[in-house]
């Protein structure tokens, strides 16, 4: 490697649709967006980075419960329905625009053959199994899957240390079953950590309730066999450590030395190069020429028009053009590794050692919100690839090769507004978190109740309580709710889980008396198991006192 290397950038995708399938189409149509236009997208560059010589060196966290649902046939046939459907309202509009308006035929044509394009992929070179495709990249060393809890639950705000647990069993359970190996590193749903100590519940009801002492969120990543997450460069600078500049040059060890474990390593998200792509207002996605994403044609929801310019209305966005696309995305992906090699030979100069960038984004971003994302992130890997003095690795790859040297302590804090846990736990949301904390209760009773039961009846409501347990914890409700978007969904959802949960234990002590239900129960029990077909083997164990 040369004198002059300055140091190894890494770039983390955060994958994650919350448990949608069998609710409503809408919805659904979520994740069979992002299908169609991040995660094969996605799939398609790293395979065609690996074709030209290039090992992408990619680190993606896909949750569990978004891995879930890609596995399930349904997903695979709704989806190719999905595309079909695509295809005639493409079809359609090119019909429609045939005799009066050229340019947006040619876009309807372009869209067409997009969705025709997407389901031969996804049935031919996939396999009809998005998550095998990203497996083999795994397997073949190209990039490294780390996990996350498995619905997505915010684990500042969980009131049992055994449902943090379980989300976490849960997760690497399912991990090992669909990647066929354990995962080295999570991705903390929003970010959110929370430092040992004494804890309350956060409700205007429970004030009285005696605060009680909980061990951090790193001790139990580390009891799961998880040894590093990622933080945001806000959350890093609320760190007590006055010893340690509130720069990120490289990892930390988080300070839990009274531990007789191997200490968890923290990957420091850096801001600016973050915002660069994720911010609207001033990085590369905002520009006027990209497609965009909020006018869409009625019916079809296919776009045709660029931004044009970020104040307009919609009324006055321009016909999309691809031509001047395809210059513009490799400026910007060339100008953003110049950011990169910038910001690391500024490190390299002040410490004189090699440092490290870590940028980490949803990956929807790349195809559903910027179109031109993935084509954007081809680009800036082969970028990296050409340049001698800056690496490219893996989460994984970068701690086995360079060891942290400095403890840091965190405080409670998320990568939301202000860096902390107003987004989820703020007086609006009380009603939410004391439906969480009831049910929570309620699992711990059950498993205490049933604990030498081995009935297998019982045992399957058991299960499919914990499965409507971790759907209701998911993070995505508080966060509709407390931002207002889709805020009816979000209420409506929890309110359905919580609601089932409470038949379900009702349904486990009714079995428990006469070992006999009628077929409404039944019905109900199965009605369950079909519209929440993820999650193969919940334990009701994890609920006992750890």
């Amino acid at each position: 490697m040369s004198n002059d290397f300055l140091g190894t950038y890494i770039l983390i995708l955060h994958s994650h649709i919350p448990y949608v399938l069998h609710h409503d189409r809408m919805n659904e149509e979520w994740l069979y967006e992002a299908a169609a236009e991040t995660y094969i997208p996605l799939l398609n560059i790293l395979y065609r980075l690996i074709r030209t010589g290039i090992s992408p060196k990619v680190t993606i966290n896909i949750s569990p419960v978004l891995a879930e649902q890609l596995v399930t046939n349904y997903f695979r046939e709704e989806f190719q329905n999905y595309c079909d459907q695509k295809i005639y309202f493409s079809w359609e509009e090119e019909k429609k625009f045939t005799s009066n308006d050229p340019m947006m035929q040619r876009l309807a044509v372009l869209w067409k053959k997009f969705y025709y394009k997407t389901k031969r992929l996804f049935q031919d070179e996939y396999e009809g199994n998005i998550i095998n495709a990203f497996r083999r990249l795994q397997d073949e060393g190209h990039i490294e899957i780390i996990t996350c809890a498995a619905t997505h639950s915010y684990f500042p705000a969980l009131s049992k240390d055994v449902s943090i647990n379980a989300q976490l069993r849960m997760a690497r359970l399912s991990y090992e079953r669909l990647f066929g190996r354990s995962p080295a590193g999570i991705w903390l749903s929003e970010c959110g950590y929370r430092p040992s100590g004494n804890w309350s519940f956060p409700l205007t009801n429970r004030k009285h309730h005696q605060a009680y002492y909980r061990p951090g969120v790193e001790e139990l990543l580390a009891k799961n066999g998880l040894y590093y997450f990622i933080v945001d460069q806000e959350q890093f600078q609320k760190s007590s450590s006055a010893e340690v500049e509130k720069i990120p040059w490289s990892t930390y060890y988080l300070d839990n030395s009274h531990l007789q474990q191997t200490p968890v390593t923290l990957f420091v998200r850096d801001t600016k190069l973050s915002a660069q792509i994720w911010n609207f207002d001033v990085g590369y996605p905002g520009e006027g020429e990209y497609l965009d994403f909020h006018k869409k044609h009625w019916g079809s929801g296919n776009r045709y028009w660029r931004i044009t310019d970020k104040r307009l209305d919609m009324e006055y966005k321009k016909v999309y053009s691809p031509e001047p696309v395809k210059d513009l995305i490799i400026q910007h992906a060339g100008h953003y590794k110049w950011s990169i090699k910038r910001t690391l030979k500024s490190q390299f100069f002040k410490t004189n050692k090699a440092g490290l960038k870590v940028a980490a984004f949803d990956a929807e971003l790349f195809g559903h919100w910027w179109f031109e994302g993935p084509t954007w992130l081809y680009e800036l890997l082969k970028w990296i690839h050409s340049d001698p003095e800056i690496s490219l690795l893996t989460c994984s790859a970068y701690r086995e090769k360079y060891s942290s040297s400095e403890y840091v302590r965190l405080p409670e804090s998320s990568w939301g507004k202000n860096a902390d846990s107003s987004t989820w736990i703020n007086n609006g949301l009380e009603w939410v978190w004391e439906r969480i904390y009831s049910a929570e209760e309620e699992m711990c009773r059950l498993a205490s109740h049933f604990r030498d039961q081995k009935d297998a009846f019982l045992q399957r409501i058991l299960r499919q309580c914990i499965r409507e347990l971790l759907i209701l914890q998911s993070s995505d409700w508080e966060f509709m709710i407390s931002t207002n978007s889709t805020k009816d969904h979000g209420s409506r959802r929890l309110v359905e889980h919580h609601e089932d949960f409470k038949k379900l234990v009702q349904l486990a002590y009714k079995w428990e008396q006469d070992s006999n239900i009628g077929d409404n129960d039944m019905n109900f029990l199965k009605e369950c198991e079909d519209r929440e077909e993820i999650f193969a083997d919940p334990d009701p164990d994890w609920y006992l006192q750890i």
